[in-house]
């Protein structure tokens, strides 16, 4: 059953499996957002998972307030103080903050989308950057194709003008790629937070990767939680590109699955404990 508690400028909601012995995932959306977008998402992961839904209802609240409240929400609870973060677009910098302020309590991380935006102190960032401040513990960067619908309109001009490129789309296009670059290396820049990582690349999908493959997205979650605190004996970089649809998905995308579903088993037996040591979270 869900439990709803609202303050002055969030609402926080928990949903999914409340025996789970999973660290609790929390939801940070985007700006201009809610929770709203993790609809999908969530119906997902409820089943294995118990999630708190934090919905930051004043699209102009101070980054240290919401995360104060935030933080009094859940240290007002008793249960164990052990997260994993999922973060989309802006709500990437409100996921930084809360791992500034708890990075012990904080056992991995998912960023879908995030990282663009230069809302986080500069030193503060690289800080985080120079200390892999995650150590060990799992994270996934997933970035989509912010330019989809740009690149669609392009496409569309140069089949219009019969694949001649006038200059002014030459200069689209030059920019276009400018653009894609510094967003690969923006999304790139966020393993450094740790050892431990996993790159997902989502190329036929939009900014708006958790509403258009959420499926893809729970596989992220399913990996950080299968590899929570592999962490102090193993080391992890690894880039995943995912191909646009069903048979056309690489090998190393099935062999995950095929451990999600080892995982799920497992979880149905009552052994989830021997894919969970509790970290220092």
């Amino acid at each position: 059953m869900a439990q709803a508690t609202q303050n002055t400028i969030t609402k926080f909601e928990i949903v999914g499996n409340t025996s789970s012995s999973y660290p609790l995932i929390i939801f940070f959306h985007g700006s201009g957002d809610s929770c709203k977008s993790w609809g999908a998402l969530a119906e997902l992961l409820r089943s294995a998972y118990h999630l708190l839904l934090w919905d930051r209802q004043d699209p102009y609240v101070r980054t240290d307030v919401a995360i104060s409240e935030l933080l009094g929400f859940l240290d007002s609870r008793d249960t164990p103080k052990q997260y994993v973060l999922i973060a989309h677009s802006y709500g990437g910098t409100f996921a930084r903050l809360f791992l500034e302020a708890r990075p012990h309590q904080v056992a991995g991380i998912v960023l879908a989308e995030t990282g663009a935006e230069p809302t986080i102190d500069a030193r503060l960032e690289q800080r985080q950057y120079d200390k892999k401040i995650l150590g060990k513990k799992p994270l996934v960067v997933i970035r989509g194709n912010t330019l989809k619908w740009k690149q669609l309109q392009y496409d569309q001009a140069i089949a219009a003008e019969q694949n001649l490129a006038s200059p002014t789309l030459l200069m689209q296009k030059r920019l276009m790629d400018a653009t894609d670059k510094e967003d690969e290396r923006l999304k790139k820049a966020q393993l450094q937070l740790s050892r431990n990582n996993r790159y997902v690349h989502i190329p036929d999908v939009s900014h708006d990767v958790i509403i258009e493959k959420p499926e893809a997205v729970r596989e992220a979650v399913c990996w950080v939680m299968e590899h929570l605190q592999t962490g102090e004996g193993e080391v992890r970089e690894e880039e995943i590109q995912v191909q646009a649809r069903g048979e056309d998905e690489t090998v190393a995308k099935k062999s995950f699955g095929d451990r999600l579903r080892g995982a799920k088993k497992m979880s149905l037996r009552g052994s989830l404990s021997k894919l969970f040591k509790k970290s220092d979270k």
